[in-house]
């Protein structure tokens, strides 16, 4: 067992540990910021992590925009005898996993796209984790913090 030095704090912890104890870096928190190219660096709770690049308020617009056309539309469209207007309801509402890609996560993306955002449950679920749980997160777990 030796002692090596943290790259974030300075400060000696045991080769055998995991996670260096006074600052949370973990010898894989180096190479995610790599794979991203822009790894941020965010004190989250007191603890050193890695959040996700992307935008959290982007995120909200493309989760929202989606759903709030779809409901608009479709409620007039089947108040009139007008079909074209739902016809561009049933376009937003295929366009409510969007926000799925933009995050990362292709698979969830074509499955929300094809059920209109999980049948909206699951976009509205989705937004209820970006707007007041802040758990979201992306294709590689990071949070999405800003």
């Amino acid at each position: 067992m030796a002692l090596i030095k943290c790259p974030e704090c300075g400060k000696e912890y045991s080769d055998t540990a995991s996670a260096c104890p006074h600052c949370g870096y973990t010898k894989n928190t180096q190479k995610y910021g790599k794979e991203l190219g822009t790894g941020i660096k965010e004190g989250l709770k007191g603890l050193n992590t890695v959040c996700s690049p992307k935008k959290r308020k982007t995120c909200i617009l493309l989760n929202v925009i989606p759903i709030l056309g779809f409901i608009i539309f479709m409620s007039i469209g089947m108040s009139t005898t007008n079909d074209s207007i739902s016809y561009i309801g049933i376009a937003f509402g295929l366009c409510g996993g969007i926000y799925q890609f933009y995050v990362g996560k292709i698979k969830l993306g074509i499955i929300y796209t094809i059920t209109m955002g999980g049948f909206v449950i699951g976009a509205v679920l989705d937004l209820f984790k970006l707007l007041f749980t802040k758990t979201f997160k992306d294709s590689n777990g990071f949070p999405l913090i800003y």
